[in-house]
């Protein structure tokens, strides 16, 4: 038996639900789900890990957080002054002048988180190459410090021009502005990579989260003094709480990250490479794209408008949860989300005091869930689901809108279309994919949304409400450090990839982790022209320097098309370090409680009223198969089989549906 001190446990924060998997070698896994609190995300994590492990030392919690991410979309942040070179006062109002919505005349922008009045600007200048053009002044920096100082700023971002080439002028400036003592963010120290505009917006996001995320991680620290604590990043892998403080940017799709990455661990499990992450929560919606079970990794996403150049998994993200908010609009037409009940006062049925009608609450009156299982921790403190509330709540809708049957099918319409922006528009067959449902009510509507797209298959793993936790453990410690090069595809770049090399494993030795390291290269590229790049594995650090048959090989399978004869240019370099993760695998010895005894109820299902079979996923082994219609429940979420779907139990424990097609 192993001793408490070993064991960890990943904790995901939610918009509803705050979800808790503990893993200790000699110990079956165990799970929780809490409410989320909302004003002060660590006392919900605090609870979580109480309820979850009461009474014994952690050793390692890795954790996915949402602080970043909601003070983006809700504006809380610090006040933040922007540093700049002289000239580029405007750089983020002027951004790249496209259109959001091509026909739309009536399309606003996001405002930038720096206003006019807040950006101080430089004189200095420094090439492409990295030579200064305008020397930096010590005059010119005292300057700058009162100015910026004048600002009362709570925060400060640094992003010169080209400083990706030559950081000596960022540096000295950064030097001299931490007499302010407020946190100072140097762009060339955070994404060493081209674009200003990018690089600036990425700066500036980071600077205004940098006191957010402290203070949010000094609250959890405090709360929890025992256990290691790291934060999932954006890119899927973990990171350690100083890191973090410092580039909180990494995190803006932290909790959907840790997801995607046990989904693609179950996917590969089941025998599927290549699948579909579906996560459905209480807020929102999360798909992306799983290839040779590993999530695909971008370095361009936004948030709420707002572009940053960081690593990230390529989650899209769609308003569409169990909490979701189904409205009619002016020209009478049923509408679901984005707004969502969340966690407080959450969906009606709840008996929380809300009182508009959700998805949760459509499914309650279809009788898709049982009001008499108790939601959350087993011990009296978990929800108990008040279906005459649900219907009151569905009532209020006019009778065109079709009830809770017309929610579901405005909410699914959501969700599939979010799914083809993964897929087939990507050019990408369903057919050859997986579905991997989870979340909280991801496995209510897998079957249904499979079928729609053309998938092959659905797998429900074990534990679905809480993947994303346990995606936390399967994840390594992740760092990747970049340089934008600008060289032909023949040049020898040995040095700046061996300085890459160093750079990131250093990184991770100094954020705590241990064990082997692993590195892969990774390059940038484009044909000479073109304004956008392809991101290629590097497979071979001695295969040579020439890296355009990569180039080739990647734009077919992407476009369709190569030009051999195009020349090559190699932009950027990236070597990506990670850490061994505290599980390898996704455990199969989930301890899912005490099975019910079967039984069956009547459930609304397209339309119709039909007698279904009501499954507990305690007492399924391998082997097992559940025909519908039929409701198999757990702890954690429900899913719901149509009459002519089969789930089969696997050696892994996952549910496996198989689709026709």
């Amino acid at each position: 038996m192993a001793k408490p001190s070993e064991a960890c446990a990943g904790v995901d924060v939610g918009g509803t639900f705050t979800d808790v998997v503990v893993h200790a070698p000699g110990h079956r896994p165990r799970a929780v789900k809490v409410p989320t609190t909302p004003d002060n995300q660590a006392v919900g994590v605090q609870r979580g890990v109480e309820h979850a492990w009461p009474g014994a030392p952690l050793r390692l919690l890795p954790h996915g957080t949402t602080t970043a991410t909601n003070a983006v979309l809700q504006r809380t942040l610090a006040r933040t002054v922007l540093v700049t070179t002289d000239g580029f006062a405007d750089v983020l109002q002027i951004a790249r002048q496209d259109r959001p919505a091509l026909y739309d005349l009536t399309v606003t922008r996001p405002a930038p988180l720096v206003s006019h009045e807040q950006v101080v600007t430089v004189r200095e200048r420094m090439s492409p190459q990295g030579t200064a053009v305008i020397a930096l002044s010590e005059e010119e920096i005292d300057r700058v410090v009162r100015q910026v100082q004048r600002l009362e700023p709570e925060s400060v971002a640094v992003s010169l021009l080209f400083s990706y080439a030559d950081e000596a002028h960022e540096r000295r400036l950064c030097a001299a502005l931490r007499s302010l003592q407020v946190p100072i963010t140097r762009s060339s120290a955070l994404l060493a990579e081209f674009r200003e505009f990018e690089r600036t917006s990425t700066c500036v996001l980071n600077a205004a989260l940098a006191p957010v995320m402290h203070r949010y991680l000094s609250h959890l620290t405090a709360r929890l003094p025992g256990p290691t604590i790291t934060v999932m990043t954006s890119g899927g892998g973990t990171a350690g709480v100083d890191f973090v403080a410092d580039a909180p940017v990494h995190t803006l799709l932290s909790g959907p990250a840790a997801g995607v990455v046990a989904a693609g661990a179950v996917a590969r499990c089941a025998g599927f490479e290549h699948a579909i992450a579906f996560d459905m929560g209480g807020t929102s919606t999360d798909v992306c794209l799983i290839r040779n079970g590993q999530p695909e990794v971008s370095t361009s996403a936004q948030i709420a408008g707002l572009p940053f150049r960081t690593p990230a998994v390529g989650i899209h993200t769609v308003g569409a949860g169990g909490g979701s908010i189904a409205w009619v609009d002016a020209g009478g037409a049923l509408r679901v989300g984005p707004a969502s009940a969340g966690a407080d006062p959450g969906p009606a049925c709840y008996g929380l005091g809300g009182s508009a009608p959700t998805v949760t609450d459509a499914h309650c009156v279809l009788g898709h869930l049982d009001p008499d299982r108790e939601l959350g921790p087993a011990d009296g403190t978990g929800l108990r689901l008040d279906v005459e509330a649900a219907a009151r709540a569905i009532g209020t809708l006019p009778e065109p809108a079709g009830g809770a049957l017309g929610i579901l099918t405005v909410v699914r319409a959501t969700m599939a279309r979010a799914l083809r922006r993964v897929s087939t528009e990507r050019g990408v067959d369903p057919a050859h994919l997986a579905l991997v449902a989870y979340g909280g009510a991801g496995p209510l509507h897998a079957s249904a949304l499979a079928r729609e797209l053309g998938c092959r298959a659905v797998v429900v793993p074990p534990t679905p409400g809480v993947l994303s936790a346990l995606g936390l453990l399967l994840a390594p410690a992740r760092y990747e450090a970049s340089r934008t090069v600008m060289a032909p595809a023949g040049d020898d770049l040995t040095d700046t990839w061996q300085a890459l090399e160093t750079q990131a494993r250093d990184e991770l030795r100094h954020q705590g982790v241990t064990g082997e390291v692993t590195l892969s290269r990774v390059a940038d590229a484009r044909y000479a022209g073109q304004s956008h790049e392809l991101r290629l594995a590097v497979p071979n650090p001695d295969a040579g320097a020439d890296l355009a048959p990569l180039l080739h090989r990647a734009h077919r399978q992407a476009y369709g098309y190569a030009v051999p004869d195009e020349p090559v240019t190699i932009v950027t370099l990236r070597v990506v370090a990670r850490g061994e993760p505290i599980l390898a695998q996704p455990p199969q010895d989930w301890d899912l409680g005490q099975p019910a005894p079967e039984r069956s109820r009547e459930i609304g299902l397209a339309g119709q009223t039909v007698t279904a079979r009501v499954v507990s996923r305690a007492g399924l082994v391998a082997g097992d198969e559940v025909g519908g219609p039929a409701v198999i429940e757990q702890s954690d979420t429900t899913t719901l089989l149509a009459p002519d779907e089969v789930a089969v139990v696997d050696e892994a424990g996952n549910l496996v549906v198989r689709l026709p097609g």
